[in-house]
Protein backbone atom coordinates (compact mmCIF):
# COMPACT_ATOMS: atom_id res chain seq x y z
CA UNK A 1 0.00 0.00 0.00
CA UNK A 2 1.20 3.52 -0.81
CA UNK A 3 2.02 5.69 2.21
CA UNK A 4 2.97 9.37 2.02
CA UNK A 5 5.63 10.50 4.50
CA UNK A 6 5.98 14.23 5.22
CA UNK A 7 8.93 15.68 7.16
CA UNK A 8 11.07 18.77 6.60
CA UNK A 9 14.17 16.89 7.88
CA UNK A 10 15.59 15.15 4.80
CA UNK A 11 17.60 12.55 6.77
CA UNK A 12 14.66 11.64 9.01
CA UNK A 13 12.37 11.52 5.96
CA UNK A 14 14.69 9.07 4.17
CA UNK A 15 14.93 6.87 7.28
CA UNK A 16 11.14 6.78 7.69
CA UNK A 17 10.63 5.87 4.04
CA UNK A 18 13.17 3.04 4.35
CA UNK A 19 11.43 1.73 7.46
CA UNK A 20 8.03 1.73 5.76
CA UNK A 21 9.47 -0.01 2.70
CA UNK A 22 10.96 -2.69 4.96
CA UNK A 23 7.47 -3.07 6.47
CA UNK A 24 6.15 -4.12 3.06
CA UNK A 25 4.59 -0.88 1.84
CA UNK A 26 5.45 1.72 -0.80
CA UNK A 27 6.64 5.02 0.71
CA UNK A 28 6.67 8.39 -1.06
CA UNK A 29 8.48 11.18 0.77
CA UNK A 30 7.72 14.92 0.80
CA UNK A 31 9.74 17.70 2.42
CA UNK A 32 6.77 20.09 2.22
CA UNK A 33 3.18 19.38 3.24
CA UNK A 34 1.83 21.46 0.36
CA UNK A 35 3.43 19.07 -2.15
CA UNK A 36 1.96 16.05 -0.34
CA UNK A 37 -1.56 17.55 -0.48
CA UNK A 38 -1.16 18.34 -4.17
CA UNK A 39 -0.07 14.76 -4.89
CA UNK A 40 -2.85 13.30 -2.73
CA UNK A 41 -5.49 15.15 -4.73
CA UNK A 42 -4.20 13.52 -7.91
CA UNK A 43 -3.54 10.03 -6.54
CA UNK A 44 -4.72 9.49 -2.94
CA UNK A 45 -2.44 7.31 -0.77
CA UNK A 46 -3.71 4.75 1.73
CA UNK A 47 -2.28 6.76 4.65
CA UNK A 48 -0.14 9.81 5.47
CA UNK A 49 2.60 9.85 8.14
CA UNK A 50 3.55 13.42 8.97
CA UNK A 51 5.62 15.43 11.40
CA UNK A 52 3.69 18.04 13.40
CA UNK A 53 6.11 20.95 13.42
CA UNK A 54 7.18 22.07 9.94
CA UNK A 55 7.69 25.48 8.29
CA UNK A 56 4.85 26.68 6.09
CA UNK A 57 1.99 24.20 6.25
CA UNK A 58 2.46 22.18 9.45
CA UNK A 59 1.01 18.80 10.34
CA UNK A 60 -2.14 20.31 11.83
CA UNK A 61 -2.92 22.26 8.64
CA UNK A 62 -2.14 19.17 6.58
CA UNK A 63 -4.61 17.15 8.65
CA UNK A 64 -7.31 19.76 8.15
CA UNK A 65 -6.64 19.83 4.39
CA UNK A 66 -6.85 16.04 4.17
CA UNK A 67 -10.10 16.05 6.18
CA UNK A 68 -11.60 18.48 3.66
CA UNK A 69 -10.80 16.09 0.81
CA UNK A 70 -13.44 13.58 -0.30
CA UNK A 71 -11.05 10.62 -0.06
CA UNK A 72 -10.67 8.62 3.17
CA UNK A 73 -6.96 9.13 3.94
CA UNK A 74 -5.97 8.43 7.56
CA UNK A 75 -3.24 10.69 9.00
CA UNK A 76 -0.71 9.57 11.64
CA UNK A 77 1.06 12.41 13.45
CA UNK A 78 4.66 12.37 14.74
CA UNK A 79 5.14 14.73 17.68
CA UNK A 80 7.82 15.83 20.11
CA UNK A 81 7.42 15.24 23.84
CA UNK A 82 6.02 18.70 24.43
CA UNK A 83 3.51 18.51 21.60
CA UNK A 84 1.13 15.88 22.95
CA UNK A 85 -1.59 18.47 23.61
CA UNK A 86 -1.28 19.64 20.01
CA UNK A 87 -1.45 16.02 18.84
CA UNK A 88 -4.70 15.56 20.74
CA UNK A 89 -6.07 18.60 18.90
CA UNK A 90 -4.95 16.98 15.65
CA UNK A 91 -6.93 13.84 16.56
CA UNK A 92 -9.96 16.03 17.15
CA UNK A 93 -9.34 17.65 13.76
CA UNK A 94 -9.41 14.27 12.04
CA UNK A 95 -6.01 12.57 12.51
CA UNK A 96 -6.19 8.80 13.02
CA UNK A 97 -3.38 8.44 15.60
CA UNK A 98 -0.14 10.02 16.83
CA UNK A 99 3.29 8.78 17.88
CA UNK A 100 5.56 10.55 20.33
CA UNK A 101 9.25 10.93 19.49
CA UNK A 102 11.48 9.08 20.01
CA UNK A 103 9.40 6.17 18.73
CA UNK A 104 10.10 2.47 18.46
CA UNK A 105 10.35 1.30 14.85
CA UNK A 106 8.27 -1.84 15.42
CA UNK A 107 5.62 0.17 17.25
CA UNK A 108 5.44 2.64 14.37
CA UNK A 109 4.93 -0.18 11.88
CA UNK A 110 2.31 -1.73 14.16
CA UNK A 111 0.37 1.55 14.35
CA UNK A 112 0.68 2.04 10.59
CA UNK A 113 -0.54 -1.49 9.83
CA UNK A 114 -3.48 -1.12 12.22
CA UNK A 115 -4.41 2.16 10.55
CA UNK A 116 -4.20 0.63 7.08
CA UNK A 117 -6.37 -2.31 8.15
CA UNK A 118 -8.96 0.08 9.59
CA UNK A 119 -8.93 2.09 6.37
CA UNK A 120 -9.35 -1.08 4.29
CA UNK A 121 -12.27 -2.16 6.47
CA UNK A 122 -13.98 1.21 5.99
CA UNK A 123 -13.42 1.02 2.24
CA UNK A 124 -14.88 -2.50 2.07
CA UNK A 125 -17.86 -1.49 4.18
CA UNK A 126 -18.50 1.49 1.91
CA UNK A 127 -18.26 -0.78 -1.14
CA UNK A 128 -20.71 -3.26 0.35
CA UNK A 129 -23.14 -0.53 1.34
CA UNK A 130 -23.01 0.90 -2.18
CA UNK A 131 -23.52 -2.56 -3.67
CA UNK A 132 -26.40 -3.30 -1.32
CA UNK A 133 -28.01 0.03 -2.09
CA UNK A 134 -27.74 -0.68 -5.82
CA UNK A 135 -29.24 -4.14 -5.38
CA UNK A 136 -32.02 -2.77 -3.20
CA UNK A 137 -32.97 -0.17 -5.83
CA UNK A 138 -34.72 -2.65 -8.09
CA UNK A 139 -38.20 -4.05 -8.54
CA UNK A 140 -38.21 -7.83 -8.22
CA UNK A 141 -40.85 -10.32 -9.27
CA UNK A 142 -42.42 -11.90 -12.32
CA UNK A 143 -46.02 -11.05 -11.52
CA UNK A 144 -47.69 -9.42 -14.53
CA UNK A 145 -48.34 -6.22 -12.56
CA UNK A 146 -44.66 -5.93 -11.58
CA UNK A 147 -43.44 -6.65 -15.12
CA UNK A 148 -45.77 -3.95 -16.44
CA UNK A 149 -44.55 -1.51 -13.78
CA UNK A 150 -40.90 -2.11 -14.68
CA UNK A 151 -41.69 -1.60 -18.37
CA UNK A 152 -43.58 1.62 -17.65
CA UNK A 153 -40.76 3.01 -15.50
CA UNK A 154 -38.19 2.18 -18.19
CA UNK A 155 -40.29 3.90 -20.83
CA UNK A 156 -41.03 7.01 -18.77
CA UNK A 157 -37.64 7.58 -17.12
CA UNK A 158 -35.89 9.20 -20.14
CA UNK A 159 -38.88 11.44 -20.90
CA UNK A 160 -39.27 14.89 -19.41
CA UNK A 161 -42.85 14.31 -18.25
CA UNK A 162 -44.34 14.65 -14.78
CA UNK A 163 -45.51 11.41 -13.20
CA UNK A 164 -48.06 10.52 -10.52
CA UNK A 165 -47.36 7.37 -8.49
CA UNK A 166 -50.37 6.01 -6.62
CA UNK A 167 -50.29 3.13 -4.16
CA UNK A 168 -50.82 2.05 -0.59
CA UNK A 169 -48.30 2.83 2.12
CA UNK A 170 -45.10 0.82 1.64
CA UNK A 171 -45.70 -0.27 -1.96
CA UNK A 172 -42.45 1.33 -3.18
CA UNK A 173 -43.48 4.77 -4.41
CA UNK A 174 -40.22 6.31 -3.19
CA UNK A 175 -38.22 3.55 -4.91
CA UNK A 176 -40.05 4.17 -8.18
CA UNK A 177 -39.42 7.91 -7.89
CA UNK A 178 -35.71 7.22 -7.38
CA UNK A 179 -35.65 4.92 -10.42
CA UNK A 180 -37.33 7.57 -12.57
CA UNK A 181 -34.76 10.17 -11.46
CA UNK A 182 -31.68 7.93 -11.70
CA UNK A 183 -32.54 6.66 -15.19
CA UNK A 184 -33.38 10.13 -16.51
CA UNK A 185 -31.18 12.79 -18.13
CA UNK A 186 -31.58 14.69 -14.83
CA UNK A 187 -29.69 12.07 -12.84
CA UNK A 188 -26.78 14.45 -12.11
CA UNK A 189 -29.19 17.13 -10.90
CA UNK A 190 -30.69 17.40 -7.41
CA UNK A 191 -33.29 14.98 -6.07
CA UNK A 192 -35.49 16.88 -3.62
CA UNK A 193 -38.39 15.36 -1.70
CA UNK A 194 -41.12 17.25 0.16
CA UNK A 195 -43.34 15.34 2.57
CA UNK A 196 -46.64 17.19 2.19
CA UNK A 197 -48.18 15.32 5.13
CA UNK A 198 -45.47 16.34 7.61
CA UNK A 199 -45.61 20.12 7.19
CA UNK A 200 -48.12 22.35 8.97
CA UNK A 201 -50.08 24.59 6.64
CA UNK A 202 -48.43 27.72 8.07
CA UNK A 203 -45.01 26.55 6.79
CA UNK A 204 -46.04 25.23 3.39
CA UNK A 205 -45.45 28.39 1.38
CA UNK A 206 -42.09 29.01 3.05
CA UNK A 207 -40.92 25.47 2.23
CA UNK A 208 -42.30 25.27 -1.31
CA UNK A 209 -41.63 28.80 -2.57
CA UNK A 210 -38.88 30.05 -0.23
CA UNK A 211 -38.61 33.58 1.09
CA UNK A 212 -36.50 36.69 0.70
CA UNK A 213 -34.39 38.25 3.41
CA UNK A 214 -36.52 40.29 5.81
CA UNK A 215 -39.72 38.71 4.47
CA UNK A 216 -40.59 38.46 8.15
CA UNK A 217 -38.72 39.52 11.30
CA UNK A 218 -35.36 37.76 11.47
CA UNK A 219 -35.76 36.05 8.08
CA UNK A 220 -32.70 35.22 5.99
CA UNK A 221 -32.81 34.54 2.27
CA UNK A 222 -33.84 30.94 1.61
CA UNK A 223 -34.79 29.15 -1.63
CA UNK A 224 -37.83 26.87 -1.50
CA UNK A 225 -38.12 23.26 -2.61
CA UNK A 226 -39.03 24.29 -6.16
CA UNK A 227 -35.80 26.25 -6.58
CA UNK A 228 -33.72 23.65 -4.75
CA UNK A 229 -34.81 21.03 -7.31
CA UNK A 230 -33.86 23.20 -10.29
CA UNK A 231 -32.19 21.06 -12.94
CA UNK A 232 -33.36 17.87 -11.25
CA UNK A 233 -36.42 16.20 -9.78
CA UNK A 234 -38.90 17.34 -7.12
CA UNK A 235 -40.94 14.65 -5.38
CA UNK A 236 -44.19 15.79 -3.79
CA UNK A 237 -44.85 12.96 -1.35
CA UNK A 238 -48.44 12.37 -0.18
CA UNK A 239 -49.69 15.34 -2.17
CA UNK A 240 -53.25 14.63 -1.11
CA UNK A 241 -52.32 16.31 2.20
CA UNK A 242 -51.37 19.62 0.54
CA UNK A 243 -53.74 22.44 1.61
CA UNK A 244 -56.00 23.82 -1.13
CA UNK A 245 -54.62 27.41 -0.95
CA UNK A 246 -51.10 26.12 -1.57
CA UNK A 247 -52.34 23.91 -4.41
CA UNK A 248 -53.53 27.01 -6.28
CA UNK A 249 -50.16 28.74 -5.92
CA UNK A 250 -48.26 25.58 -6.86
CA UNK A 251 -50.38 25.23 -10.00
CA UNK A 252 -49.45 28.74 -11.10
CA UNK A 253 -45.73 28.12 -10.54
CA UNK A 254 -45.84 24.86 -12.48
CA UNK A 255 -47.82 26.34 -15.38
CA UNK A 256 -45.44 29.26 -15.76
CA UNK A 257 -42.34 27.31 -14.69
CA UNK A 258 -41.43 30.29 -12.53
CA UNK A 259 -41.46 30.82 -8.78
CA UNK A 260 -41.74 33.97 -6.71
CA UNK A 261 -40.28 33.88 -3.22
CA UNK A 262 -42.33 35.28 -0.39
CA UNK A 263 -41.40 38.88 0.27
CA UNK A 264 -40.08 39.74 -3.20
CA UNK A 265 -41.41 40.48 -6.70
CA UNK A 266 -38.74 38.69 -8.73
CA UNK A 267 -39.78 35.66 -10.83
CA UNK A 268 -37.18 32.90 -10.90
CA UNK A 269 -37.22 30.38 -13.77
CA UNK A 270 -37.70 26.69 -13.01
CA UNK A 271 -36.37 23.68 -14.88
CA UNK A 272 -37.48 20.57 -13.03
CA UNK A 273 -39.47 17.39 -13.24
CA UNK A 274 -42.29 16.77 -10.77
CA UNK A 275 -42.98 13.27 -9.45
CA UNK A 276 -46.05 13.09 -7.26
CA UNK A 277 -46.93 10.28 -4.87
CA UNK A 278 -50.33 9.65 -3.32
CA UNK A 279 -51.72 7.00 -1.00
CA UNK A 280 -55.32 7.68 -2.03
CA UNK A 281 -57.17 8.06 -5.30
CA UNK A 282 -56.73 11.70 -6.31
CA UNK A 283 -59.78 11.54 -8.54
CA UNK A 284 -61.87 10.65 -5.51
CA UNK A 285 -60.23 13.54 -3.64
CA UNK A 286 -61.27 15.84 -6.50
CA UNK A 287 -64.85 14.60 -6.23
CA UNK A 288 -64.81 15.29 -2.50
CA UNK A 289 -63.40 18.79 -3.03
CA UNK A 290 -60.06 18.04 -1.33
CA UNK A 291 -57.88 18.33 -4.42
CA UNK A 292 -57.87 20.69 -7.39
CA UNK A 293 -58.75 19.07 -10.70
CA UNK A 294 -56.59 21.52 -12.67
CA UNK A 295 -53.54 20.71 -10.55
CA UNK A 296 -54.15 16.99 -10.99
CA UNK A 297 -54.22 17.28 -14.78
CA UNK A 298 -51.13 19.51 -14.70
CA UNK A 299 -49.18 16.90 -12.72
CA UNK A 300 -50.60 13.92 -14.56
CA UNK A 301 -48.24 13.58 -17.51
CA UNK A 302 -48.43 9.86 -16.73
CA UNK A 303 -49.99 7.91 -13.87
CA UNK A 304 -48.69 4.62 -12.48
CA UNK A 305 -50.50 2.43 -9.97
CA UNK A 306 -48.31 0.32 -7.69
CA UNK A 307 -49.78 -3.07 -6.78
CA UNK A 308 -50.16 -4.08 -3.11
CA UNK A 309 -47.90 -6.87 -1.89
CA UNK A 310 -50.74 -9.22 -0.89
CA UNK A 311 -51.68 -9.78 -4.54
CA UNK A 312 -48.24 -10.83 -5.77
CA UNK A 313 -48.49 -14.54 -4.91
CA UNK A 314 -45.18 -16.48 -5.15
CA UNK A 315 -43.27 -13.24 -5.74
CA UNK A 316 -43.79 -12.37 -2.06
CA UNK A 317 -41.37 -15.12 -1.02
CA UNK A 318 -38.91 -14.04 -3.74
CA UNK A 319 -38.89 -10.44 -2.53
CA UNK A 320 -38.68 -11.58 1.10
CA UNK A 321 -35.66 -13.79 0.33
CA UNK A 322 -33.98 -10.88 -1.49
CA UNK A 323 -34.24 -8.53 1.49
CA UNK A 324 -33.27 -11.29 3.93
CA UNK A 325 -30.12 -11.97 1.88
CA UNK A 326 -29.22 -8.28 1.71
CA UNK A 327 -29.66 -7.93 5.47
CA UNK A 328 -27.58 -11.06 6.14
CA UNK A 329 -24.73 -9.71 4.03
CA UNK A 330 -24.91 -6.32 5.70
CA UNK A 331 -24.68 -7.85 9.19
CA UNK A 332 -22.12 -10.50 8.24
CA UNK A 333 -24.47 -13.45 8.75
CA UNK A 334 -25.38 -16.50 6.69
CA UNK A 335 -28.38 -15.98 4.43
CA UNK A 336 -31.39 -17.64 6.11
CA UNK A 337 -33.24 -20.57 4.59
CA UNK A 338 -36.78 -19.77 3.43
CA UNK A 339 -38.68 -22.94 4.28
CA UNK A 340 -41.80 -24.19 2.52
CA UNK A 341 -43.93 -23.42 5.57
CA UNK A 342 -42.53 -19.87 5.75
CA UNK A 343 -43.27 -19.36 2.05
CA UNK A 344 -46.84 -20.45 2.72
CA UNK A 345 -47.16 -18.08 5.69
CA UNK A 346 -45.72 -15.20 3.67
CA UNK A 347 -48.35 -15.65 0.97
CA UNK A 348 -51.18 -15.90 3.51
CA UNK A 349 -50.26 -12.74 5.39
CA UNK A 350 -52.23 -9.62 4.41
CA UNK A 351 -49.16 -7.28 4.52
CA UNK A 352 -50.95 -4.04 5.41
CA UNK A 353 -47.53 -2.32 5.45
CA UNK A 354 -46.60 -3.87 2.09
CA UNK A 355 -42.89 -3.91 1.11
CA UNK A 356 -41.90 -1.80 4.12
CA UNK A 357 -43.41 -4.37 6.49
CA UNK A 358 -41.96 -7.29 4.53
CA UNK A 359 -38.46 -5.77 4.61
CA UNK A 360 -38.61 -5.43 8.39
CA UNK A 361 -39.74 -9.06 8.73
CA UNK A 362 -36.91 -10.21 6.42
CA UNK A 363 -34.31 -8.31 8.44
CA UNK A 364 -35.63 -9.91 11.65
CA UNK A 365 -35.21 -13.35 10.11
CA UNK A 366 -31.67 -12.52 8.96
CA UNK A 367 -30.80 -11.51 12.52
CA UNK A 368 -32.20 -14.76 13.89
CA UNK A 369 -35.21 -13.08 15.52
CA UNK A 370 -37.88 -14.73 13.36
CA UNK A 371 -40.10 -12.83 10.90
CA UNK A 372 -42.79 -12.20 13.57
CA UNK A 373 -45.78 -12.69 11.27
CA UNK A 374 -49.24 -12.43 12.85
CA UNK A 375 -51.20 -15.67 12.92
CA UNK A 376 -53.97 -14.34 10.73
CA UNK A 377 -54.13 -17.19 8.23
CA UNK A 378 -57.02 -19.60 8.08
CA UNK A 379 -56.55 -23.26 8.85
CA UNK A 380 -54.98 -25.28 6.04
CA UNK A 381 -57.28 -26.80 3.50
CA UNK A 382 -56.80 -30.39 2.34
CA UNK A 383 -55.11 -29.36 -0.94
CA UNK A 384 -52.73 -27.14 1.05
CA UNK A 385 -51.84 -29.97 3.42
CA UNK A 386 -51.25 -32.28 0.44
CA UNK A 387 -49.04 -29.66 -1.24
CA UNK A 388 -47.01 -29.17 1.96
CA UNK A 389 -46.54 -32.92 2.33
CA UNK A 390 -45.52 -33.24 -1.34
CA UNK A 391 -43.01 -30.40 -0.99
CA UNK A 392 -41.45 -32.02 2.10
CA UNK A 393 -41.12 -35.39 0.32
CA UNK A 394 -39.51 -33.80 -2.73
CA UNK A 395 -37.03 -31.85 -0.58
CA UNK A 396 -36.17 -35.00 1.39
CA UNK A 397 -35.61 -37.02 -1.79
CA UNK A 398 -33.30 -34.36 -3.21
CA UNK A 399 -31.33 -34.34 0.03
CA UNK A 400 -30.95 -38.14 -0.06
CA UNK A 401 -29.55 -38.07 -3.58
CA UNK A 402 -27.32 -35.01 -3.22
CA UNK A 403 -29.73 -32.73 -5.17
CA UNK A 404 -29.82 -35.04 -8.20
CA UNK A 405 -33.17 -34.34 -9.86
CA UNK A 406 -32.88 -37.47 -12.03
CA UNK A 407 -32.33 -39.88 -9.12
CA UNK A 408 -34.90 -38.14 -6.92
CA UNK A 409 -37.52 -38.48 -9.68
CA UNK A 410 -36.74 -42.20 -9.99
CA UNK A 411 -37.11 -42.74 -6.22
CA UNK A 412 -40.43 -40.87 -6.17
CA UNK A 413 -41.73 -42.78 -9.18
CA UNK A 414 -42.52 -39.72 -11.31
CA UNK A 415 -41.06 -38.39 -14.58
CA UNK A 416 -38.17 -35.96 -14.30
CA UNK A 417 -40.17 -33.21 -16.07
CA UNK A 418 -43.03 -33.61 -13.57
CA UNK A 419 -40.61 -33.32 -10.67
CA UNK A 420 -39.02 -30.21 -12.19
CA UNK A 421 -42.47 -28.61 -12.56
CA UNK A 422 -43.32 -29.37 -8.93
CA UNK A 423 -39.97 -28.01 -7.75
CA UNK A 424 -40.64 -24.75 -9.61
CA UNK A 425 -44.15 -24.57 -8.14
CA UNK A 426 -42.92 -25.02 -4.58
CA UNK A 427 -39.79 -22.92 -4.95
CA UNK A 428 -37.42 -25.87 -4.34
CA UNK A 429 -33.94 -25.57 -5.81
CA UNK A 430 -32.06 -28.64 -6.96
Amino acid sequence: MTVFVVDDDADHLAALCDLIEVGGHTATGFLQAEHAIEAARKNPPKAILTDLRMPGMDGMALTEAVTDMAADIPVIMLTGHGDVAAAVKAIQAGAEDFLEKPYDAQHLLSVLNRTLRAQATRAELARLQTELAQQADTILGENAALVALRDQLSALAPLNVDVILTGETGTGKELCARILHTASPRTTGPYVALNCAALPESLFEFEVFGHAAAAFPGALEKPGKLESANGGTLVLDEIEAMPLPVQAKLLRALQERQVERLGENQLRPLDLRIITTAKTDLRQAITEGRFRADLFYRLNGAELHLPPLRGLGPDIALIFAHYATLAARLYGRTAPDISISLRRDLQRHDWPGNIRELKTAAERLALGLGPSLPQNAQAETLPERVAAYEAREIAAALDRFNQSVERAAQSLGIPRRTLADKMARYGIKG
